[in-house]
């Protein structure tokens, strides 16, 4: 750098010697006088870098920072806190999962033990509204044949009929009929036997008798019905 103004400083270019090492550099203050020798000398790091690509060169100045030493450090402490923010997480997800389903086992639990308690204390009702449900059948069977006005009252009273299987139905209760013709002694009631030759039809249901009544899978009352017996 040059001045035509007297007293600028003038920078002479550097000059290398023949081992490649770099020479001072002489300033000029003004004519013909000349200041002490000033050497700029470049750090080895940056000199052994400055051929080398972009990665090298932030190599070279990472392991020579220690604000970049610091920051390391400080990033391997974040992860480490992050990874324990994880395991606490992760731990109170499980928990909570846990939690859920206990809550959901002990109200189910509850539910059950309602429903059980309600039935125990309905199902004498029940009982005394199936009872008079089959009277009311047993009269409606017996007078299937009539004509003229004893079948308008045979009507109403299968009318009455309906109605308790209503009423019942309104409670959670509801009449079923067995579909297999095996007899099932856990939901049907034997009231009577048919005498049979064949031993294929042994143990099976030769007629229905009364409906059964049941609440969910409770029995309030099997279902009567006639089954065959094999003749001895």
């Amino acid at each position: 750098m040059t001045s035509d103004e007297e007293g600028s400083i003038e920078v002479a270019s550097p000059v290398e010697a023949a081992d490649g090492e770099p020479q001072p550099i002489p300033l000029v203050m003004a004519e013909g006088e000349t200041v002490a020798d000033v050497s700029f000398v470049v750090p080895a790091t940056v000199v052994a870098a400055i051929a080398t690509d972009d990665t090298e060169v932030l190599a070279a100045v990472r392991l020579s920072s220690p604000l970049a030493s610091a920051i390391d450090a400080m990033a391997a402490s974040l992860g480490k806190r992050l990874d324990t923010l994880q395991s606490v997480f992760d731990r109170e997800i499980r928990a909570e999962a846990t939690r859920e389903k206990v809550v959901d086992r002990l109200h189910a639990e509850l539910q059950e033990y309602k429903n059980d308690l309600l039935l125990k204390l309905l199902r004498p009702v029940f009982v005394d509204l199936i009872q008079l449900h089959d009277d009311i059948g047993k009269i409606v069977a017996a007078r299937a044949e009539t004509e003229g006005e004893a079948a308008g009252l045979v009507e109403l009273m299968r009318g009455f009929q309906q109605g308790i299987e209503d009423i019942l139905y309104r409670q959670g209760v509801e009449p079923f009929q067995v579909e297999d013709d095996a007899f099932d002694p856990r939901r049907q009631r034997a009231f009577s036997t048919q005498v049979t030759d064949d031993p294929t039809q042994a143990k099976k249901v030769a007629s229905r008798l009364r409906k059964g009544f049941s609440a969910g899978d409770k029995v309030i009352r099997p279902e009567v019905v006639s089954v065959f017996a094999l003749k001895r």
